[in-house]
């Protein structure tokens, strides 16, 4: 949330409608107090919970195209009213906010950068102390995505999932990307196939708690992308 003197912006929203109000009662906000939602990317962990506001709704345009999608599928899931393409500088009670579309971890992925306060939302660009999701990744745009994030100098990041962080986050996060995807094109050069690089152990890891079952996933996922280049 980002309290304004015109409202509270709120950058993005939950999967369960508890969830919503539990953070709204934490921050001592009322559904009435946002003016503004902004949604970083169309998964449904982040835009669930749109239904419940009436204020302006603004999404990068393929977001605004998987939303409209999944509301023909689902009952109650209110649409974005507002889309934009590259990028939108907004002004909200004299705070200046821009939305940057940058691909990567879909093709809808966003951040919101407030560049006078050096605090940059993320959206799923980060995914803080755990393993990435690559599953609806394009890893080339990710990690070209994660290059540019240090650029915008910010102090505090806002990551999709975890706790506050900073710029460090993004290289760890890139260095697991890029070794998992040079490790698996090493493998491929020698003709290994998927089942025997599972089995290698140097692979960079996160620890226990940071969804283990995911290690694998994000190789397979590399191995598949890597393997369409080939073709």
């Amino acid at each position: 949330m980002i309290r304004t003197t015109e409202g509270v912006i709120l950058v993005d929203t939950t999967a369960r409608p508890v969830d919503i109000q539990a953070c709204l009662d934490l921050a001592e906000v009322a559904t009435d107090d946002i003016c503004l939602v902004l949604i970083t990317h169309s998964h449904s962990d982040h835009t669930s919970g749109i239904r419940f506001f009436d204020c302006p709704i603004l999404a990068h345009k393929l977001a605004c195209q998987r939303i409209k999608k999944r509301g023909t599928e689902r009952a109650k899931t209110r649409m974005p009213t507002d889309c934009f393409e590259d990028r939108r500088d907004l002004k909200v009670g004299g705070m200046k906010l821009e939305m940057i579309h940058l691909g990567g971890h879909t093709p809808c992925s966003s951040v919101v950068w407030l560049p006078d306060e050096k605090i940059l939302f993320a959206g799923d660009l980060i995914f803080q102390g755990r393993y990435p999701f690559l599953a609806t990744a394009n890893i080339d745009k990710l990690m070209e995505a994660l290059r540019f994030l240090p650029s915008l100098g910010a102090q505090v990041i806002v990551p999709g999932h975890g706790l506050l962080c900073g710029n460090e986050e993004v290289l760890k996060q890139l260095n697991y990307i890029e070794t998992t995807w040079e490790r698996t094109a090493e493998h491929m050069k020698k003709g290994h196939g998927l089942e025997e690089i599972l089995l290698d152990q140097d692979y960079p890891r996160y620890s226990e708690r940071g969804y283990e079952k995911l290690h694998p996933w994000n190789i397979k996922v590399t191995y598949q992308q890597l393997k369409k280049r080939t073709r």
